[in-house]
């Protein structure tokens, strides 16, 4: 999938990837992945199906 990360593009399979040693449970339990996508605040992104195209910033 090719999305924009904190305003550069990157091509990935999964939003994992994009967040290193903050992706920890995986199930959307925690808040360890939460981000903004797609304009749409405090997301769990661990739980978001990932589309071409997707905008995802951090706060980090």
């Amino acid at each position: 999938m090719n999305v924009t990360f904190n305003g550069l593009p990157r091509e990935v399979a999964h939003v994992a990837e994009l967040l290193p040693g903050r992706y920890f449970c995986g199930i959307g339990v925690c808040f360890g992945c939460v981000a903004e996508i797609n304009g749409v605040p405090e997301v769990r992104a661990c739980r978001h199906p990932l589309r071409d195209g997707d905008v995802i910033r951090t706060t980090s």
